[in-house]
């Protein structure tokens, strides 16, 4: 199985998007999930084919969409995002699970929020929409993550996935494990709470969280920031991910 060693164009909001292939070419760089915020903005359907063109010259693949779709927070908006998917032809959108923490939601809140993302998984449902286990969202820990793709109950509904940088290997290991069958793209850093390191420091984690995810068929590892917020640490950062997917 071939894997993909991608980045996260938001890792550069102010480089272009010429100049985020460029640097990804030169990185050896395969693939690219670019933000819907800045490079590919919701709606804006002319500036996707364009990056879309641009990107199949290159040979780049566009397995994802990060959208800034956050569930029931502004319902008409998604339409804009599935536009901006199809454009950019990615089987994959990134969806955002609200903006408060899965203990902070009343039964009403939590209703409206499954509500709207069977909405939304009907809009595209050519499409597969992925929530990640992000800090105030609805699906901020494991468990509430599994409860709500069972409670939505919708075929299109699926995770990308994170190490949480404020748990433990032991957690993030056992919430792989649970949220396995579900992933189907992976966000990769090596981060301690809000300090970033260097992509190698979390070589001992992601030893162990790579087998995983290759074993369950997950191609797409997308690196998320540098360490120095610099575009010129993206060859020595890929470097190190290409080797432990090759390993």
């Amino acid at each position: 199985m071939i894997c993909h060693t991608g980045l996260v164009s938001i890792s550069f909001r102010k480089k272009s998007v010429g100049e985020i292939i460029d640097a990804s070419l030169s990185a050896g760089i395969t693939a690219i999930e670019w933000g819907g915020d800045v490079h590919v903005p919701h709606g804006d359907t002319e500036t996707a084919a364009r990056t879309a063109k641009l990107c199949a010259g290159a040979g780049i693949a566009l397995p994802e969409y990060g959208s800034y779709y956050y569930l029931n927070e502004s319902p008409e908006t998604f339409a804009d995002v599935a536009a901006s998917a199809r454009a950019l032809g990615t089987p994959l959108i990134r969806i955002w699970g609200g903006k408060k923490s899965s203990d902070a939601l009343k039964t009403e809140d939590y209703a409206a929020l499954v509500a709207d993302a069977r909405r939304v998984c009907d809009m595209a449902p050519e499409r597969i929409l992925c929530l990640e286990c992000h800090k105030n969202s609805v699906t901020d820990e494991y468990h509430t993550a599994l409860r709500f793709l069972e409670d939505v109950d919708r075929e299109n509904l699926k995770m990308f996935w994170q190490p949480n940088q404020f748990r433990d290997l032991s957690y993030n290991l056992d919430a792989l494990r649970a949220l396995l069958p579900h992933i189907r793209g992976v966000h990769v850093f090596s981060w301690d709470r809000e300090q970033m390191y260097p992509l190698e420091r979390g070589g001992d984690a992601w030893r162990q969280y790579l087998p995983l995810l290759k074993q369950a068929g997950v191609r797409n590892y997308m690196l998320e920031f540098m360490h120095d917020h610099r575009i010129e640490s993206l060859p020595e950062t890929a470097n190190t991910l290409k080797t432990w997917l090759e390993e």
